[in-house]
């Protein structure tokens, strides 16, 4: 193992002035970007454009555009949207299925707790996405509009 600033085996000359360790090798071609580098690659602002930076910085400008709540719920399904049709679909299908299970004296009753569990479920849902919903729906008339 050559030893810093002796002549190893390429006949080549390695100096480390600073004693540290070196992290390119020459010997496996590897890069040496602070050679290359040639100084900045944006041009420096002059005083003038960075005060007019920082003028246009500090004037706030509201850039959201106008709320206009014109066609929020589509006529066509009444006001309603097609989670809340599918949640209701899928609230009628598992009703169904509980009196099913109910009426049945052979019915397990794991499974009858787990359709409860399920429309329990269900009704949350809906009632959260509903709850949330009225934000909206209220905005100019929301689905009063719709109906009349």
């Amino acid at each position: 193992k050559a030893q810093v600033g002796e002549i190893d085996q390429a006949g080549q000359l390695f100096t480390n002035k600073r004693k540290q360790e070196r992290i390119f090798r020459r010997e496996m071609g590897e890069p040496e970007f602070f050679l290359m580098y040639g100084g900045p690659v944006k041009p420096i602002l002059t005083g003038d454009e960075i005060e007019e930076l920082s003028r246009q910085v500090q004037i706030p400008k509201d850039q959201t555009p106008k709320y206009n709540p014109e066609h929020i719920l589509s006529p066509e399904f009444s006001g309603g949207t097609n989670y809340e049709s599918g949640i209701q679909d899928l609230i009628d299908e598992t009703k169904q299925k509980l009196d099913q299970l109910l009426n049945d004296p052979e019915a397990n009753p794991q499974e009858i707790e787990l359709v409860k569990l399920a429309l329990k479920k269900l009704d949350y849902l809906f009632e959260n996405y509903n709850l949330g919903m009225n934000v909206f729906r209220t905005a100019k008339g929301g689905r009063e509009k719709l109906r009349e």
